[in-house]
Parts: C-alpha cells; structure tokens; sequence
C-alpha cells in the first residue's frame, strides 16, 4: 500500500475521532454542551431529532472503518466515502439560505468539503500509483445461497424503507415529524433532515452489500449492526420522551429486520464468515498479532505510547474540569432553595464563577453605577457568595446561573436610612436586566478581556493550580468569549427596541426569534416583570398579562425555558419544590399601620368599582377584558402572535409540553392580593403608583423614574422622583412606544376621599 493511501487510512481515522468528538456523543449524551458551542436556539426543543442525527452518524461513521482499514479490497466503498462527505458538504450549504445558520452550524460544510476533497485527491493519486486497486478476492462458496438470497431481499427492503424516511425528512419534514407524534417546530427539522441526509449516506454503503454479500460480508454485518441499533434508538426515544404510536411501531420493525437479515446473514454466509465466538476470537487476535507488529518498530510504539497519553490525559481534563457534575446544594428551607437553589439551565447560561466575580472590575465603567452587579438592581443578602436569583453549581468548573428568584424577588425600604426587606414572589423592579444581558456581551468583547487579564483578576481572588489556570486560559475563557459573542447575535433583536429598563422585560420575543427562528416582526413585549406568589389560588384562571395560559405548571415551565432551561437540563424535582414554595407562598403584609374605618368605608367601594375583575371567586376574574375595553397599550397584546401559539403546542420534549396556550384580544383581569407591593402598575408598569392609577390618564406622570426601593407610602408604590430616585433608576418616559400609560380608568372618577378610603382597603390584601 502506497503513502497516499496510508494518508488516506490516517485521514479516514481523524474523521471517525472527529465525528465522535464534535457531534455523536454531544448529540447523544451531552445536548445542551452543542447548544453552548453552536449558539442560542441551535439544539433546544429538538434532542429527539438531534439524537437521531447522532446516532445516524454513528451507523454512518462504522461504515467508513473497513475502507479504511482495507482501501485496496474495499475499493469501491472507499469512492463511497467522498461521495458521502461530499453530500454532507452540499446539505450544510443547502441549509444556510433556509435556516440562516449561526456560524458553528454553517462550518459544517468547510469540515465534510474539505475531507472530500481530500479523500478525494488522496484516492486517486493512490489508486493510480498502487498497481491492480482491488486484488481478486476469492472467497469459499456460499453454505445457503437460498438464505443469501433471502438475505438480498429482505435488505433491499429495509434500504427501501430507509430512503423513503430520508427523503420524507428532506422533502417534507413537518409531515414526517407530525406522523412520528414528535417535536414539529420549524427550526428542528434541521437536525431531522441531517438524520434523512445521513441514512441516505447509510443506504450507499448498504447497496453494494444486498447485491454481494458474501464478498462484502463485512458490510453485511454492519447493515446488520444497523438495524439493531436503530430498533433500540426508537425503543428508547419512546421512553426518553414521552412518544407512542409510530415510533415504538418503527423500533419494532426494525427489530424485526434485524432478526431476520441476522438469521439469513448467518445461515447463508460460509463459517469463516459467521457470527461465533470463534470467528471474533480470531479477528480480535488477527488484531492483536498486527497491532503488536506494528509496536515492534520504536518509533510506532513511542507514537502510540504518546497518542494514548495525550487523549487519555485530555479526556481526563475534559472531564474533569468541564463535565464532572457534583451534586447541587439542596436548602432545607423552601425559601433559601427559591432564592440559591438551581433549577437547572443549559451550559449556554450559566456563567463560570470565577468570571462572574471579576467582570464588574475588568470594565467598571460600563457599568450603570459603582456597586458590581448590585448596579443593575441585583439583590444581595450578608453571608451569601451570589445575589439573590443565582445558584451556585459545580458542572466541570463553578458556575453560576440564574432562577425563577432573578426576576421574581423585590425590595423595599421604608425609608432612605431604612434596612432592605425582600418580597419573595413580587416584581424585580430594580433589575435591569437587559442592561446586565448587555454588559456581558460588551465586556467580553472589550479589548481588555483576555486571558491575562482575566487571569490576574481572577489571582486576586482565588489561587489557581497550573492545570486548572490552563484550562481557564485555553478553554473556559475562549469558550465564554465565543458563547457571549453568539448570544449577542442571537439577541440583536433588543437595539431595535426602545430600553426595557428596571424591572421590565420582554418575555416573548426572545422565544419566538431566539428558541423558534421566527422572523423578527418587530414587535414590542416589554412587560413589568410579575408578581407569582399565592398561585395555588390561581390554579385554572388564564394567566401571563394576556391570559394566555391557565396551567400554571405549564407557563413556569415556560418561563423556565426563556432564562435557558431544556427538556435535557432542567431538574425536575428542584423545580417542583419551587412551584409548590410558590403555590403556598402569602403575598407580602403592609408594613404599617391600617385605618380600619377607612379599609371598611374602601370595602364597599371595592365591591362596587373592582371586585367583579379583581377578586378571587368572582365571574370575571382570570379572564380576558377586550384590549379596545380597558384602552391599556396593545404592543404586548400583539407581540404574542398566533403563529408562537403553534409553535409552542408544536413542542413534544418531555417534560416541556405546552398545549394550553392560546392567542387572546385582550389583557387578563388579575387577582391583586399584595396589591400595595404590586407598583408600578398595568401591564408594562407605566404607572408609579396606585394613587396615580385612580387618576385620569391626563393627570398621570409622563416621565417618572423606575427602580428606586424606597416605598412612598402615601400614594402606594415607589418614590419616583427627586434626586435619589434619579440617581439609581430609569426615566420611564409614556410617550416612548410600548410605554403608554392610558387606559384602565375604573375608579378614576372617585373623590380624592373615596379613593384614599379604597387604597387604604388595598393595603389589607
């Protein structure tokens, strides 16, 4: 055998590693380390698709293994193997123009272009150098034509089969997933029709073996392998996630193909060529004897000795500094496991500790103020390392990530010199969250932030040993930079939209462009972020602003999802303990003395002006007024379309199923116990206080400042205005689109008196 082909079996074995490393056990094993790699949106909600492509890929992978131990007996799958590369190049080009892929997924095509063309050059240099390509093979007879026979049919069959699923899932994949009872969001037929592209790879490989199997028995036997492994895929993935029907019938049909090619194959096949312990014992020792040949030569033995070394050494790196998980903190009190404990999101969103603690000092003055993330209107508690609303995990490297407490905790002072009191469950109304999502990303793409510079921060802090300080160096660092970079692009989106600001998000655009792929139609979402406490009593009103789901389960399971959580990540029994701390837990008590007489006089008011929306038992409470009705601003009415709608019931990963969303007209009348906590009021907060509520639209503040903790307890809401508030918090401003303060004027033609009688009712709920 001549260097071209030798070059040709060493570039053959680099794309089996390669395919290991960069996709099969990812796909198979660790997803949510691909999302991280290829960026926001580029696995989430598809694990079943992306599984199946993995495990394609290894069936696919095997069958380039013989050619290229043997490229002179197999020189026809050898030519196979470029044709097959060259395939899986044109399908990744194929797809940029439909999907727009981020940059990881598009390089596909340079990694199988380049090893076709390679394979390519390298063949056909080898084969016209290397005399008679394919020496005759002569093979003993045949034991059972009649079962070789057989043998032929039943594969072509199952080939048959094979193209009809891969081109169904290249041509028309919503049909095929819909059939299957799977997942059919659009952007998942990605890794569907990479699987179809891959089984037709398969089928290649399979064709010259259904029409000589005794001289290509090798290939026999991995068409064999193939259908096994394929029955147990669909086995298991009706397990996995929650499939029936189509999928356990897939799974048993190939079973039975792979009893049937196995009975035949082995029948028909003389015995040097069957399946027996025998035969394997003799090819393993025909390895041995030429593996222990080649490590006669020093040189191949010293080489061996190094490449054993090395991957031995980076896979133990690997593992134990990016994958080794250690258990996370469970809190004995239900409160402390809301606040610190995790309930699980992808690598894509947690952030390494080390980094999380010297980001503030590498670019302090991108920072909104001078106090590190408590800038942003993150809460911090004495004698906790993280803010409230982050846990703390331990994946490969320390790590932070954020929980349902980030967004759903508030303070409050009674006063400027008074201490911070958290409300659990209520509004982050000073965090700025899409501020610090900003910060990250430009920080990281500052100049400043390289791995020496990170490093000396992180030295000030913590004593590093010389591996791990590499690791952080080579992999982490680079690793963070590259994913910050990603979700930038991912959430370009928000510089087209005016500032969300403290205690604001926008909670559905993000799933739509950056989860589903769905075109930006520039809608505008921003919300106030909102109260969750007491959701027992809300179990079966529609919820969300627009009452647009009434499983509460099912919308935090949502809500979960849109800070990073997969089907693959989440963890299931933290989570559960949060939604039943949330259930159970009461709305915050007013902090200050009540008038009982006024609260009585307010009572019969409430009764008259508010209770048929607001108060728990009553007809219309937890349904939808008519946006045109109440003539509160509409953005975040439109901004969750019907085609979300779809998307979202098109979800089957398991435990993410979202079948009880529906598009509405309107904005949900909300139970609103805790109401004095509640400020800013309606839907986007545009209102400070529930004294400016119950005015006419005209009479409400135009610009006000939000974010500011200390509580104005005669109007009912956060001071505003004055110096302190402008210092730390955002000028909401009316006029800006999406903010419009109009609307919801029950109560406005109240006398002052009679609305100073209903707040001060308010304040008892």
């Amino acid at each position: 055998m001549n260097g071209y082909l030798r070059w040709f079996r060493w570039l053959t074995w680099v794309g089996v590693i390669a395919n290991l490393a960069t996709f099969i056990i990812p796909s198979i094993f660790v997803p949510d380390v691909l999302e991280a790699t290829l960026g926001p949106g580029a696995t989430a909600i598809s694990y079943v698709w992306l599984a199946l492509a993995g495990v394609v890929l290894a069936m696919a992978t095997t069958f380039y293994i013989p050619a290229a131990a043997d490229p002179l007996r197999y020189k026809l799958f050898a030519w196979l193997s470029v044709l097959g590369r060259a395939l899986a190049c044109l399908f990744w080009i194929l797809q940029n123009p439909r999907w727009h892929l981020p940059g990881p997924i598009h390089n596909f095509f340079i990694m199988d272009g380049v090893f076709a063309i390679l394979f390519l050059v390298l063949l056909w240099l080898g084969y016209r150098k290397g005399g008679p390509a394919e020496p005759a093979v002569v093979d003993p007879p045949a034991a059972s034509p009649v079962d070789l026979r057989r043998f032929q049919w039943v594969l072509w069959i199952s080939i048959a089969l094979s193209l009809v699923f891969a081109l169904w899932a290249l041509a028309v994949p919503s049909s095929l997933a819909a059939w299957l009872g799977a997942s059919t969001v659009v952007y998942t037929y990605l890794w569907l029709g990479n699987a179809g592209l891959l089984l037709i790879q398969i089928a290649l490989f399979t064709i010259p073996a259904s029409r000589e199997p005794l001289r290509y028995h090798t290939y026999a036997w991995l068409a064999v392998i193939s259908r096994v492994v394929s029955c147990l895929f669909w086995l298991l993935a009706v397990h996995r996630w929650s499939l029936s029907g189509w999928p356990a019938r897939i799974g048993f049909v190939q079973g039975l193909f792979a009893v049937a090619l196995f009975l035949f194959l082995q029948r028909g096949l003389p015995e040097p060529y069957r399946l027996s312990w025998a035969n394997l014992s003799r090819v393993v020792r025909g390895w041995g004897a030429a593996v222990a040949a080649a490590l006669r030569k020093p040189a191949v033995a010293v080489a061996t000795v190094i490449v054993v070394i090395l991957l031995g050494g980076v896979g133990w790196i690997l593992y134990t500094y990016l994958l080794r998980a250690e258990p996370d903190e469970v809190f004995k009190d239900p409160a402390e496991q809301f606040k610190y404990g995790a309930i699980g999101l992808s690598m894509a969103n947690r952030i390494p500790t080390y980094l999380f603690e010297v980001m503030p000092d590498i670019c302090p003055e991108m920072l909104p103020g001078k106090n590190g993330w408590a800038s942003f209107g993150i809460l911090y508690e004495p004698g906790h390392t993280v803010p409230v609303g982050f846990s703390q995990r331990h994946i490969g490297y320390p790590a932070v990530e954020p929980n349902c407490a980030l967004c759903h905790t508030g303070s409050v002072r009674t006063s400027e010199t008074g201490a911070q009191q958290l409300i659990l469950g209520g509004s982050a109304h000073e965090l700025d969250l899409e501020s610090f999502q900003w910060f990250l990303y430009k920080c990281s793409s500052d100049p400043r932030f390289t791995a020496d510079n990170v490093m000396a921060q992180i030295a000030k802090h913590h004593q590093l040993g010389w591996l791990e300080s590499q690791v952080y160096r080579q992999i982490i660092i680079p690793f963070a930079k590259s994913g910050l970079a990603q979700q930038q692009v991912g959430y370009s989106w928000q510089t087209s939209r005016p500032p969300q600001g403290r205690g604001r998000t926008d909670t559905f655009n993000p799933t739509k462009i950056t989860v589903f792929h769905m075109a930006d139609d520039h809608t505008i979402g921003t919300v106030d972020l909102p109260v969750i406490w007491n959701q027992r009593a809300r179990e079966g009103l529609y919820l969300h602003w627009d009452g647009n789901n009434n499983e509460i389960k099912e919308r935090n399971f949502a809500a979960a999802m849109a800070i990073g959580a997969t089907p693959d990540s989440v963890i299931i029994p933290n989570f559960n303990r949060v939604t039943d701390f949330v259930r159970g837990l009461p709305p915050p008590k007013y902090p200050n003395p009540i008038d009982p007489a006024k609260a009585q006089r307010g009572w019969a008011i409430y009764e008259s002006q508010c209770a048929a929306c607001h108060e728990f038992g009553t007809g219309k409470v937890g349904e939808v007024t008519e946006v045109g009705t109440i003539g509160t601003d509409r953005y975040r009415l439109d901004s969750f379309t019907q085609g979300l709608v779809d998307n979202l019931h098109s979800i089957r990963e398991a435990p993410f199923l979202f079948d009880a969303y529906r598009k509405t007209q309107g904005y949900a009348n909300l139970p609103i116990d805790g109401a004095w906590a509640r400020a800013p009021y309606l839907h986007n907060g545009s209102v400070p206080t529930l004294w400016d509520l119950l005015q006419p639209v005209e009479k409400r503040p135009k610009k006000f400042y939000k974010g500011y903790n200390v509580y104005d307890f005669d109007n009912l809401g956060f001071v505003h205005d004055g110096p302190q508030a402008q210092a730390v918090g955002f000028l909401l401003d009316t006029s800006v689109t999406g903010n419009s303060n109009a609307g919801h004027l029950y109560g406005t033609q109240l006398s002052d008196d009679q609305k100073r009688d209903l707040m001060e009712l308010l304040k008892t709920f």
